[in-house]
């Protein structure tokens, strides 16, 4: 027998545009984070985050002046060429990004291991890294799949549309704004299981003619807790059936 299906994580519809979000961390329309679609954050553009990843290349030159603009951007979840445009790093459930997991992003995932192994082996390595923004839908790194982080930008929190407003309250409930704290995905809605209630038709004739009692009739009601509802009517009625050709 095959399990039911959970059900969906993801709206039918956008709360902010009204459209089909997609299946990815944002809205394919509006771009809003989906997890929290009233919070600032939405998908940063995916030029703007080529030119990210290349002022971080740049300025990681500079190492000394690298190291100091990192420890100051990345309690803010920012890198250095982030914080020049604006573009923000969070875990992929919403939730701010620590700052210590902030560092193991950039120096030991990104610098270390997709970049400095990564010219020593091809100069294809860093390319093929940044260049993985243009084949995710999320405008995820390979560093940021392995890391399991987004970029986004931050502005004003967007309101629902009219033609979402409008929607019935038992159809739509706009979620609460994203805390301040730290965020987490809302827990699905649960799933109502429809029981079939048996509908059993009993005749007034078929009860008239077993409130006779005989030998039969008293056998087949000690047994009754024993048989299913439908097997007992059975055999009621071919005990109402055998006394009317016998009458």
């Amino acid at each position: 027998m095959s399990l039911p299906r959970p059900p969906a994580l993801r709206p039918e519809h956008c709360s902010i545009c009204g459209e089909y979000p997609g299946v990815g961390a944002f809205c394919s329309e509006c771009g809003v984070l989906m997890s929290h679609p009233t919070s600032a954050d939405v998908a940063a553009p995916y030029l703007r985050r080529l030119v990210g990843e290349l002022l971080d290349l740049l300025l990681f030159v500079l190492l000394p002046v690298w190291l100091y603009w990192m420890w100051r951007t990345s309690g803010d979840g920012q890198s250095p060429g982030k914080s020049l445009l604006n573009l923000y790093v969070i875990q992929e459930s919403g939730q701010p990004l620590t700052p210590q997991r902030m560092w193991v992003r950039e120096l030991v995932i990104k610098r270390l291991a997709l970049g400095l192994i990564g010219y020593a082996v091809t100069l294809l390595g860093p390319i093929g890294n940044a260049g993985w923004v243009l084949l995710n839908p999320d405008r995820q790194c390979v560093h940021d799949r392995l890391v399991g982080t987004l970029v986004v930008m931050r502005r004003e929190a967007p309101q629902p549309t009219q033609a979402v407003t409008s929607l019935d309250s038992s159809e739509y409930r706009l979620p609460p704004p994203a805390p301040s704290g730290p965020r987490v995905r809302p827990a699905p809605p649960p799933r109502l299981v429809e029981q079939a209630v048996p509908i059993v038709a009993v005749s007034s004739r078929s009860e008239v003619q077993l409130s006779v009692t005989s030998p039969e009739s008293e056998a087949l009601e000690r047994s009754r807790s024993q048989l299913s509802q439908s097997e007992y009517e059975r055999r009621r009625r071919s005990l109402v059936r055998q006394r009317e050709e016998s009458g």
